[in-house]
Formats: C-alpha cells, sequence, structure tokens
C-alpha cells in the first residue's frame, strides 16, 4: 500500500514497484549542487508541443542533498516527489504534460517535457500508476522519466531527470578507441540508452553502417524494431552494448519492449 507521506521508504517502495525499474531515491530534501540550480516543475495544461497554464505546482527537480560517496564518475539524479490532489484518471484524462524549467530565474527556458499518457500498470495490491517519458528540450540534454503513482483521490508525481551528455560522449571516444578499424569506425553511430531515452533518437547513417547502443542505465533496455525481423537486439544489459549493420536503404522505427515509451528511428541512405 502507498503511505500518505513521502520518506525515504516511500521512495523505496515505489522505485520497487515501478515496472521500469527506475533508480532508487534516498531522500526527499533537495537542494542544488555544483552551482546547477533547482528546475521548477509543474502539470500543464494541454501537450508538449502546445502548453497550456499551470494545472499543478510541483516541486523543484534536483540532485539529492547530502554527501556524495563513489567515483566521481558517478552520473547524478536530479528528482523531486509532490503529492497531487486528483486522482490518476482525472490528471490522464485532463491532457496534461509535465514541462521542467531552467531554473526560477530562467523559468521561460524549458528543458524537458512529457505529455501524461500511456500504459496503465496495476501492481499486486491493485493500486494503479504511469511511467511517461520525458523528452530533451532546447538542447538542455537533460532527459528523464515522470512516475505517477495512484492513492485514491491524490497521485504521487515523482520526477527523475539526468543529464546525460557527458557520459554519452564518454561512450562515444570508448568505441572508437575500442575499434580497430578506423574506416570502420567511420561508418559506426553510437547510440546511447540513458534516462530512459535513446541519445540520440534519430540518426542518419549509410547503407553498410552500423549502430552501437550502449546501455548506460542500470535497468536492462532493448533496441527492437517495429519489423522485428530487421532489428532485435535481445536484452542489453547495464554497460554492455550491441552491434548492427544496415545494409537496405529505409527507415527502420524502433523502441524498447520493456519500455514502449523509448523510441528512435534509424535512416539508412
Amino acid at each position: 500500500m502507498i503511505a500518505p507521506s513521502l520518506g525515504p521508504a516511500r521512495s523505496l517502495r515505489f522505485a520497487a514497484v515501478a515496472a521500469i525499474g527506475v533508480l532508487t531515491l534516498m531522500t526527499p530534501t533537495l537542494a542544488a549542487q555544483d552551482g546547477d540550480a533547482p528546475h521548477p516543475a509543474h502539470i500543464h495544461a494541454g501537450t508538449c508541443a502546445e502548453l497550456g497554464d499551470v494545472v499543478f505546482p510541483l516541486k523543484d527537480v534536483a540532485v539529492p542533498d547530502g554527501e556524495s560517496s563513489g567515483p566521481e564518475s558517478a552520473h547524478p539524479v536530479k528528482i523531486s516527489e509532490t503529492e497531487v490532489a486528483a486522482s490518476l484518471q482525472d490528471i490522464i484524462d485532463g491532457g496534461y504534460a509535465i514541462n521542467v524549467h531552467l531554473s526560477a530565474d530562467e523559468i521561460g527556458t524549458y528543458i524537458a517535457c512529457g505529455d501524461i499518457g500511456g500504459v496503465v500498470h496495476e501492481n499486486e495490491d491493485g493500486r494503479t500508476s504511469l511511467v511517461i517519458g520525458l523528452g530533451e528540450l532546447n538542447e538542455s540534454g537533460h532527459t528523464g522519466v515522470a512516475w505517477f503513482g495512484a492513492d485514491g483521490d491524490v497521485t504521487e508525481v515523482a520526477i527523475m531527470l539526468i543529464e546525460p551528455d557527458s557520459m554519452g560522449d564518454a561512450s562515444a571516444d570508448a568505441a572508437q578507441e575500442a575499434s580497430p578499424d578506423d574506416a570502420a569506425a567511420t561508418d559506426s553511430t553510437a547510440v546511447t540508452i540513458q534516462g530512459f531515452a535513446f541519445n540520440p533518437p534519430a540518426i542518419e547513417i549509410p547503407a553498410g553502417g552500423s549502430v552501437t547502443w550502449t546501455n548506460q542505465d542500470n535497468v536492462p533496455h532493448t533496441a527492437t524494431g517495429l519489423d522485428r525481423d530487421a532489428l532485435q537486439s535481445g536484452t542489453i544489459p547495464f554497460g554492455e552494448s550491441f552491434t548492427q549493420t544496415f545494409d537496405t536503404a529505409g527507415t527502420y522505427e524502433y523502441f524498447c519492449e520493456f519500455h514502449p515509451n523509448m523510441e528512435g528511428s534509424i535512416v539508412v541512405q
């Protein structure tokens, strides 16, 4: 059962019940680190393409406060948790979107957004939940997910935001260094799976070129074509990669079988 108050235990619970295995949240007290200001977030009327008025304000999205441990290369996740006074179904039926802003001082700059809709998951206790993707806006480098947990006429909204660019660049560099054939590397395109998104989501490659997907999330993903005969990676665990060569020109749309909100496309010329 979802508890009525926020806290570390509740964070751990919704991380466990969320079907996509989102990252564990350690504390509800949020603060900026390394000069990165908290990001205001709201539920707006309309869609990301046409945002309307703010319907429900959400708590700022920021790196959890506390002492960091482990390697400096670890990539922090910015989070927020808010209880919204509306049922999950009312939020879905309302035609809303979650929008995240750069900072309170630059409220007009949007960095990530997601339309609220998708497959509602029923947990073992009969409660329902929904996970949506948050796509990058204005070349911010931020992507993530938002989790909605139903509790009667109240819905818990949890946002997890990550800035994947630096790790994506490192993955691409590593793939380049690992290739013994510079000519082959030229025709190889790296796609980083991080923040529950394919980065970049749309790519173009020449016929005979290859694509390498590297999973930087701590949950498994797939790269599965709408035509599974054309692309099926199988499960890609955290830290591992899958590479496929595309010899035939055309457009290949694909998604993650574990998280269908994750979508990408490949144009082979």
